[in-house]
């Protein structure tokens, strides 16, 4: 596909966001390669793709725009080698397999999913990624691991809080701290605090840091 067409249809992109919220708001898309399926009403980009929507800049190596019957953005999909930014609130999400629904403002992010809070230094690993942009809230579940600065914590699920800066683990949690190990019910991380706290069925193996004993 030429240069013109994939213009076109970037053109044909910014005309269709337009219309669905009754204002210029543009929709910028670009790749390699693009075409559009008429019957499905689906843009389709192949190769260095990359998208601003929502204030949310996206890059990876195939994606889907799904519009309804009304001509308006009903949702989008990403695939592989994809990298989320959100500069407002500093944060990166990333992944094989991703989802977005327009609507809700809605992140389904799967396989080898990370989130990343910038400005508080934490990084979370995944199986899915759940980030809610309304609401502010990101659950991580499967296999889910935290750093952070001296914390490691890990976990069936997690779920982040940015609002009030809190990491809610759950699902047999365990957290290591300074060589300490503790176990528990439910583990809270305050990521601005950089402490933990401990609820239900406490275990904990502690090293004294005199004579490096337990």
């Amino acid at each position: 596909m030429n240069k013109r067409t994939l213009a076109l249809i970037a053109l044909l992109m910014t005309f269709v966001t337009a219309a669905a919220f009754g204002k210029m708001d543009e929709l910028n898309l670009s790749s390699d390669n693009g075409s559009y399926n008429d019957s499905k009403k689906i843009f389709y980009a192949q190769g260095n793709a990359h998208i601003t929507i929502d204030e949310n800049e996206i890059y990876c190596s195939e994606m889907e725009i799904h519009l309804t019957k009304d001509d308006n953005v009903e949702k989008a999909i990403f695939r592989k080698n994809i990298r989320i930014f959100q500069d407002k609130e500093k944060v990166q999400i990333g992944g094989e397999y991703a989802e977005y629904f327009k609507k809700d403002k809605q992140f389904v992010i799967r396989e080898n999913s990370f989130y990343v809070d910038v400005e508080d230094e934490v990084a979370v690993f995944g199986d899915s990624i759940y980030n809610y942009d309304k609401e502010k809230i990101a659950i991580v579940q499967g296999n889910t691991r935290i750093y952070q600065k001296e914390i490691f914590a890990k976990g069936a699920s997690v779920k982040y809080t940015r609002k009030d800066k809190l990491m809610e683990i759950s699902g047999f949690p365990t957290v290591e701290n300074q060589g300490s190990t503790y176990n528990a019910k439910k583990i809270i991380v305050n990521i601005e605090a950089n402490t933990f706290s401990l609820e239900g069925g406490i275990d904990a193996v502690i090293i004294n840091e005199d004579n490096g004993t337990e």
